[in-house]
């Protein structure tokens, strides 16, 4: 018995992509269960077309379920193929948008070189004007300065040597030299606009520097205040303020003034003269006429402390030393302080150790930041001005510091005893640099006031600070 009767011509159009043997299996499928169901129909009422229509009022229309039974086969395929027709369509419709888009900018950009040709050639027909002689001076500027001694108004500066250079580009940069006559004007004559800087030397070398813009069609004139002589020796007197356990004929106070770097170069000696910044540069040959390093004891006497011809310590004896009450130093506006040390007079037999030789192990000095909460390695052949420790940025400059002879520092912590947990610094930093002036016809005391050795205790917690460029040893 063949129930129900299906074909494959009973199922919907055939694909592509459908496969060859499902319209057959379906048919397969659905008529084993059809007729499994009317065999059970028959074994309830052995009249076949009564069981054939429970067969199905129960599964219904044999050719409807064997096309719903395709299409659920075939629906993944399908809606894959409808997706990829939709994308194909909104590439298409995207690739019609961007070819109008190119077209579109094509013809601005061809409109738009039309345009400028139009006003090129337009500029091309325009007269040119005949060039005057006169122009190309008119494009030149007279420069020059008046120097005057002392203050404005003053006498003529004469003597002083200038020399402007012309900045910018390569090309551009030249030197220009001069002299200022017995009127004190400096001139350079008449030079291009732009910008210049000016270095003028005075007999004695002092120096001043600034810099300048020349504006097109501006004459350019400058009154410079400058010294009227070379400066001077003056009397300096030190007052120090010395800590209780250090009130003893045998420590001494070194300070050490020499130039330090930072970073514009090397401190220099400096005085203001009117409003003006004179520079005298400490000399390079070896030799200075003033003392960079001294000696103070209890009794506020002075010591000039020699150096040796590299301007490093030298071992010293105390004996051939002359105590004066004060000292001659050069006029000056700023003596910088970075470092001073507390010795005892039998240290002065081995100060050379201060710095030790490149060959030598150094040694860092431990010392505290002036609130207590930091500390950090100190070099003493390794000393700037300026560093990226916590003595202060790239716009300012470290504190001073003062450094306590290792044996003092040793004898502290002796004191303390073993088992005291306690732990002393070889020193610390002040609040800020020290900064003196020596000034003419002035009574010039530089008061210094020492901490005292219990500052040197290091506070539990305190944390240590890495500081580059100041760093050395001690005996």
């Amino acid at each position: 018995m063949n129930w129900p009767e299906l074909s494959i011509e009973d199922f919907p159009p055939r694909h592509d992509d459908e496969p060859s043997s499902l319209r057959q299996d379906i048919i397969d499928e659905l008529s084993d269960h059809f007729a499994c169901a009317l065999n059970r129909e028959l074994l309830k009422n052995p009249d076949e077309q009564i069981a054939k229509q429970r067969v199905l009022n129960q599964f219904g229309d044999p050719i409807k379920i064997a096309g719903q039974l395709w299409l659920d086969a075939m629906k993944e395929k399908i809606m894959s193929q409808r997706i990829m027709t939709g994308i194909s369509v909104l590439m298409a419709v995207c690739g019609v948008i961007v070819v109008g888009m190119v077209w579109s900018m094509m013809k601005e950009s061809q409109a738009f070189n039309t345009r400028m040709m139009a006003q090129m050639t337009e500029i091309a027909n325009r007269p040119v004007p005949e060039v005057q002689t006169e122009s190309a001076a008119g494009e030149m500027n007279q420069v020059s300065f008046q120097l005057v001694q002392g203050k404005q108004g003053g006498k003529p500066a004469i003597g002083f040597t200038g020399e402007l250079t012309k900045r910018g580009e390569n090309i551009d940069v030249f030197k220009l030299d001069a002299v200022s006559n017995d009127e004190g004007k400096l001139d350079f004559g008449k030079l291009p606009w732009g910008k210049y800087s000016l270095n003028i030397k005075s007999p004695w070398d002092e120096y001043y520097y600034s810099e300048l813009t020349v504006l097109p069609g501006r004459n350019y004139s400058q009154t410079i205040v400058c010294p009227s002589a070379a400066p001077v020796e003056v009397p300096v007197r030190f007052e120090v303020q010395w800590p209780n356990d250090l009130k003893s004929d045998d420590w001494l106070l070194l300070c050490d003034f020499r130039p330090r770097p930072y970073h514009r170069g090397m401190s220099a000696l400096s005085r203001k003269i009117g409003v003006e910044n004179w520079i005298r540069s400490y000399p390079g040959d070896g030799k200075w006429d003033y003392p960079m390093a001294c000696l103070i004891n209890q009794e506020n006497q002075v010591f000039r402390c020699p150096l040796d011809q590299n301007r490093l310590f030298q071992n010293l004896d105390i004996d051939k030393l002359e105590a004066k009450q004060s000292i001659n130093m050069i006029e000056g506006d700023q003596y910088l302080l970075p470092v001073m040390y507390l010795l005892k007079k039998q240290d002065l037999s081995e100060l050379s150790r201060l710095e030790p030789h490149q060959t030598e192990r150094i040694s860092p000095y431990l010392v505290l930041h002036h609130d207590r909460k930091f500390t950090s390695e100190l070099y003493s052949n390794r000393i700037n001005l300026q560093s990226g420790g916590f003595g202060g940025g790239s716009g300012s400059f470290n504190p001073t510091t003062m450094i306590v002879a290792q044996h003092k520092i040793a004898a502290l912590r002796t004191a303390a005893g073993k088992n005291n947990p306690i732990q002393f610094a070889n020193g610390i930093q002040f609040s800020e640099l020290l900064k003196f002036t020596a000034a003419k016809d002035h009574d010039n005391v530089w008061r210094i006031k020492l901490p005292e050795l219990s500052q040197l205790k290091i506070p539990e917690g305190t944390k240590p600070v890495e500081a580059n460029g100041s760093g050395g040893g001690l005996f």
